[in-house]
C-alpha cells in the first residue's frame, strides 16, 4: 500500500493511520522515519540518499515521523518542532545538494490531532536522470528496489541516463500513433471533421507498469470530463480504453468533440469543430482551447492521483490547404497563411506543476502556442500583448 496515489494536499491523519493499519511495508514507494534527519552531515546524506533514490526510479513519499519496525509501520510518532522550518532545511538541502535538481519535489506537514505533525515528503519520478548526491565530496547516485536504496551498478546507471530519451521517443510514438488512428477515422467516435485540434497531457507513470491513475476516481467525476470547448459532459461512459466523455452528436450521429481518459493515465482531447464557416482556422480560438483544456486536465489527472510532471502535446490534424488566422470581437484580422502539411504537431511542453490559473498555464505553453502562431505567418502568438501577458480574448 502507497500513498501517491492520493494528492498530498489530501493527505490527512487517517491516510496514515490506514497505512499502519494495513502494516504497509516499506517498498519502493514509500519509507518511514521515526524522527527527522539530524544536521551531521552523515544523516544530510542519508536524506539526500533517499530522496534522490525515488526520483531515479519510480517516484514516492518519505515519512518522517512514523515509528516502524523491521519496515512495518507501528505507530505515528509526531514531529513537535517547527515543522514550516524542518521542511524550509529539508527542501535548501535538496536544492543545494542534488544535482540536477529535483523537478516538483514537494514536502507538506500533515497535522495529527494529538499534537506535532508528519512530515511527508513526495519526490515524484523524475525526467532529468539520473540525480546524483555532491554533498561534502560525495559524488553518487542511488535507486530504489523494493528493500530500499541502493548504489546501481555500472548496468543500471547507464540505463538511467537513456531513460529520459526513451521516455521522450515514448511520449511520441504514443503521440503520433493516436494522430494516425484519428486520421484513418478510428477515433473512438465519428467525428464531425476530419480537421480537428488533438491535445494529449501526458503523466510520466503512464508507461509505468503500475499506473497510479484512479480509475475510480474518474468515474466519480464524470460529469465534470469536459470535452474540448465545453465545461461538462452530455454523455460519458466507460470503454475499452478507459473512460469516455461527449459533447451532444449531430442527426448523422457525428460528435464535435470527444474527450478520452486513457487507464494507463493519459488524456486526450479531440475537437472537430475549429474550421469556420468561412474556411478559417482561427489560431486564437486554439489558444484558448489549448491552454483552457490541459489546465482543466492537468487538474483532473491530479485530483485523481496522477501527479505530475506531465508532458502536454497539441497537434491539428487534417489542417492542408485551410488557412491559419487570427480573428478577435474587436478587430477582423485575418492576416495569415495555408497550411503547408496535413498535420501540425506542436512542441512538447513539459509542467512540473498543475497551472494555478490560465495565465499561468498559458505562460508555460507559450513555447508551442509561439509555433502555431508561426504556421499562420506570425512570429508570435496573438493571444499575449506586448509585455508578455495573457490576452486571450
Amino acid at each position: 500500500m502507497a500513498l501517491m496515489h492520493i494528492p498530498l494536499e489530501g493527505l490527512t491523519e487517517a491516510h496514515l493511520n490506514g497505512v499502519i493499519a494495513a502494516d504497509a511495508a516499506e517498498s519502493m514507494y514509500i519509507e518511514y522515519k521515526r524522527e527527522t534527519y539530524g544536521g551531521k552531515d552523515a544523516d544530510r546524506r542519508e536524506f539526500l540518499g533517499d530522496v534522490s533514490s525515488f526520483a531515479n526510479t519510480r517516484g514516492g513519499d518519505l515519512l518522517i515521523g512514523v515509528e516502524a519496525s523491521n519496515g512495518i509501520p507501528a505507530a505515528l510518532s509526531p514531529f513537535q518542532g517547527d515543522h514550516d522550518a524542518e521542511l524550509l532545511r529539508l527542501d535548501n538541502m535538496a536544492r543545494t545538494a542534488l544535482e540536477p535538481r529535483i523537478p516538483n519535489l514537494q514536502m507538506r506537514a500533515v497535522p495529527i490531532a494529538a499534537g506535532g505533525s508528519v512530515l511527508v515528503i513526495r519526490a515524484a519520478r523524475s525526467f532529468r536522470l539520473p540525480h546524483r548526491v555532491i554533498f561534502g565530496g560525495l559524488n553518487r547516485f542511488y535507486a530504489r528496489s523494493a528493500a530500499g536504496k541502493y548504489e546501481p551498478n555500472v548496468d543500471e546507471l547507464r540505463a538511467l541516463f537513456v531513460a529520459a530519451p526513451e521516455l521522450a521517443d515514448r511520449m511520441r510514438g504514443f503521440r503520433f500513433d493516436r494522430a494516425a488512428t484519428i486520421a484513418a477515422r478510428d477515433a473512438p467516435v465519428p467525428l464531425q471533421s476530419d480537421c480537428c485540434l488533438m491535445l494529449h497531457v501526458v503523466p510520466f507513470s503512464h508507461f509505468d507498469l503500475s499506473p497510479a491513475l484512479s480509475m475510480d476516481c474518474v468515474v466519480q467525476r464524470r460529469l465534470y470530463l469536459p470535452p474540448p470547448g465545453t465545461t461538462h459532459a452530455h454523455q460519458s461512459r466507460p470503454n475499452f480504453d478507459g473512460y469516455l466523455s461527449l459533447s451532444n452528436p449531430n442527426d448523422a450521429g457525428q460528435y464535435r468533440a470527444y474527450m478520452q481518459v486513457f487507464r494507463a493515465g493519459a488524456i486526450e482531447g479531440a475537437d472537430s469543430s475549429i474550421i469556420r464557416r468561412d474556411g478559417i482556422v482561427d489560431i486564437r480560438e486554439l489558444d484558448l482551447s489549448i491552454v483552457r483544456d490541459t489546465r482543466v486536465y492537468a487538474q483532473l489527472l491530479h485530483d485523481c492521483g496522477a501527479e505530475p510532471p506531465y508532458t502536454v502535446m497539441a497537434s491539428v490534424l487534417g489542417v492542408r490547404e485551410h488557412k491559419l488566422a487570427a480573428f478577435n470581437s474587436t478587430t477582423y484580422s485575418f492576416h495569415g497563411q495555408l497550411a503547408d502539411r496535413e498535420q501540425l504537431h506542436l512542441a512538447e511542453t513539459v509542467i512540473e506543476k498543475v497551472p494555478a490559473d490560465d495565465t499561468e498555464c498559458a505562460s508555460a505553453l507559450r513555447p508551442m502556442l509561439d509555433q502555431l502562431a508561426n504556421a499562420a505567418g506570425r512570429v508570435a502568438s496573438v493571444s499575449f500583448d506586448a509585455k508578455g501577458d495573457w490576452q486571450p480574448g
